[in-house]
């Protein structure tokens, strides 16, 4: 099962066109809503875009966390807004292009191809993998060699279920042929200390979240998700060829509700723009595992579409408890 390549260019418009609403004055002081707790990956990004936001586009610029339900408290919320209340969702991909085809997570009142729509993809969030010190292995060989030791069944924390982390994990378990105990938490924060602790032995996590632990010795970094290499991991190997060419899309961007008016949509693009070109911004994500990508409108509606379409297939072909 392989992702394609992301067009450049793609014509197809975002379902669901905006409703036609009295223009109003572009707003100075906006408000960011990110559907997971303060301290992880999402709350990073967020809080990196919004000052420059505010650098670079004079906006003052707020972030809210609504956690809670998969991120369908933070998708609802904005969904509701009326399109001149500046407010704006600062979504993980997972919450449009996966959650929908898990009645388990799907959002009961909205549809986020209808009722919500793209400003601009943030930044891919890549992810690694990263094993307590206590596990006792040096790199992914040794790891994937211990985790097929007869009888044994490696503990493997994820930062919530339905995740891109959670996903992670279930593709290295159906592609390696491996028998984890995947254990979820409500965040990466809590999962992270119980690694750190020895009660988990590895975990799928990002450089932010995980980086303090592996500085104190406790964690070790051993492979990458995505088909990538990160400059603040030099000789880290990525899970590509043990993924057998696949990779679970993991991305932030910003989004409005559909009844958000084409020149403030138009408006709040070219801000962020001009917040990922700030380098002090673009640096800020690099140094901590986050790749900027700066797509346009229409772009990130592609690859909305395209992870939707990947996830779906997903979903049918590997079993997934989400009441783990």
């Amino acid at each position: 099962m392989k992702r394609r390549t992301v067009l450049a260019s793609v014509g197809a418009a975002w379902i669901g066109l905006p409703r036609l609403v009295v223009a109003q004055p572009d707003r100075q002081q906006i408000r960011l809503v990110v559907g997971y707790p303060a301290g992880g990956v999402a709350d990073f990004a967020a809080r990196t875009i919004a000052d420059g936001l505010t650098q670079a586009a004079g906006l003052q610029t707020i972030v809210e966390n609504k956690p809670g339900f998969a991120g369908n408290i933070s998708l609802e919320y904005v969904a509701r807004q009326s399109g001149d209340s500046g407010i704006y969702g600062f979504f993980g991909n997972s919450q449009l292009s996966t959650h929908p085809f898990v009645p388990q997570l799907a959002s009961k009142t909205v549809n986020p191809f209808k009722d919500i729509v793209a400003i601009g993809a943030v930044s891919e969030t890549i992810l690694v993998l990263a094993v307590s010190t206590q596990l006792g292995v040096n790199n992914l060989e040794e790891f994937l060699a211990k985790a097929r030791e007869p009888g044994q069944r490696l503990r493997v924390g994820l930062a919530g279920v339905g995740t891109a982390h959670h996903f992670a994990a279930l593709l290295l378990q159906k592609e390696a042929k491996l028998d984890l105990l995947l254990v979820p938490y409500k965040g990466g924060a809590p999962m992270i200390v119980d690694a750190s602790g020895g009660h988990l032995d590895a975990v799928f996590t990002t450089m932010p979240v995980g980086g303090p632990m592996v500085a104190a010795g406790k964690m070790r970094w051993i492979a990458i998700a995505q088909p990538t290499s990160i400059a603040g991991l030099p000789g880290i190997p990525s899970l590509i060829d043990v993924y057998h060419g696949a990779s679970i899309p993991s991305w932030s961007g910003l989004f409005a509700s559909s009844s958000t008016p084409v020149h403030q949509l138009d408006f709040m693009h070219r801000a962020l723009e001009k917040a990922l070109a700030l380098p002090a911004v673009a640096n800020k994500l690099r140094d901590n595992g986050l790749e900027p990508l700066n797509l346009t409108r229409t772009q990130t509606d592609a690859r909305v579409r395209e992870d939707a379409a990947f996830m779906k297939e997903f979903l049918a072909k590997v079993p997934v408890d989400f009441s783990t």
